[in-house]
């Protein structure tokens, strides 16, 4: 763990010094059979945390422009960790879809682990690692578009942000490293737990970094990054109301993409409970989350949360895709966009002299 902290501090201070504090070693003390292990770093004296949105979107999209992959591939040279949780980056891939995958996978097994079985739950991940990340991965390295490996810190929230009381400079630590899609930086934000959940940071990251190509999947990415991160939340602490979380997010993304699919499975797994005489109640409460029973969608659904923080329903739809007769359908949303960018050009102006 420590090793891995110290090679991602030390992969981005390479790149962006005023950033990161530089790292000098690590290592594990002498005669102790307990195995203790010190890492040793420049001291900056923390200050507002999270930072000014401005300069830290800035300074963080620079890392991520700045930075180039050793092989050109995604991937890292060393195990990095969610926390204590060891993160599968010990690898390189070309594709990115083939390596999120791998390590989605990684995350989903430590989860059950620790949590247990849950049916209706490995259903929504079997569909999100064979069906939802091809549908929203694939697109940004085919038919001509490209996506440049980046250096992303991987577990950026407001704790490991700050603002250094000596420069007035942001400054970010406690890494999980490894070469990314940029925009995978942003799915720990999505959470409203994080005060890095502020619409200010993410719209202000994408003035500086101009969103990947398809850019109508942006949410549907967000949501799909977000995932690892809350099964890492949930890995950390078990029984806690993360796995509840990524149930709900899942569910969001199957419902979006595979509709058809989740429904086939949720009666297969209804029918085998019936089998075993275990009931129907978890199947069919599943498959009415997802507003996918016979006659309709739910009335109820599940209440999710957007970017913004919004409590929402998950039968609603979430980003412009395509559904299944491959005709687009975004509805109203380019009116509903063009409304939440207005009220957010209002905030931030209210919120103007707040970050000076």
């Amino acid at each position: 763990m420590i090793q891995g902290e110290y090679e991602g501090l030390k992969a981005m201070h390479a790149v962006s010094p005023e950033l990161v504090p530089e790292p000098y070693a690590w290592g594990q003390y002498e005669n102790d059979n307990k195995k203790t292990y010190f890492l040793l770093v420049e001291f900056r004296l923390v200050g507002q945390q999270p930072p000014d949105p401005v300069k830290f979107t800035a300074r963080l999209a620079e890392l991520h422009m700045k930075s180039e992959s050793p092989t050109g591939k995604f991937g890292f040279h060393t195990t990095t960790c969610h926390g204590k949780v060891p993160q599968l980056t010990d690898l390189w891939e070309d594709s990115w879809e083939i390596l999120y995958r791998k390590q989605l996978a990684h995350m989903i097994k430590m989860d059950e682990e620790k949590n247990g079985p849950w049916p209706e739950f490995k259903i929504l991940c079997d569909l999100v690692l064979d069906n939802v990340i091809p549908r929203l991965l694939r697109p940004l390295q085919s038919d001509g578009r490209s996506i440049k490996p980046c250096l992303v810190h991987g577990d950026l929230w407001d704790e490991n942000t700050a603002t250094d009381m000596r420069t007035g400079e942001p400054f970010i630590f406690d890494p999980g490293c490894f070469y990314a899609h940029n925009e995978y930086e942003t799915g720990n934000w999505r959470a409203v737990r994080h005060r890095l959940s502020n619409k200010t940071y993410t719209r202000n990251y994408k003035r500086h970094f101009t969103m990947s190509e398809p850019d109508v999947d942006w949410d549907a990415r967000n949501i799909l990054y977000s995932l690892r991160y809350n099964l890492g939340a949930s890995t950390l602490f078990p029984g806690s109301v993360q796995r509840q979380e990524v149930y709900k997010d899942m569910s969001t993304l199957c419902k979006r993409f595979c509709p058809e699919i989740l429904r086939a499975r949720t009666v297969d797994l209804e029918a085998h409970m019936k089998s075993l005489n275990l009931g129907e109640a978890g199947p069919a409460a599943a498959a009415a989350d997802v507003g996918l029973m016979e006659g309709g969608e739910s009335g109820s659904g599940v209440a999710g949360e957007n970017r913004n923080g919004d409590v929402v329903n998950a039968s609603a739809d979430v980003g412009v895709g395509k559904n299944k007769d491959g005709a687009e359908n975004g509805g109203d949303e380019e009116e509903e966009e063009e409304e939440e960018e207005e009220e957010e050009e209002e905030e931030e102006k209210e919120n103007e002299g707040k970050w000076k």
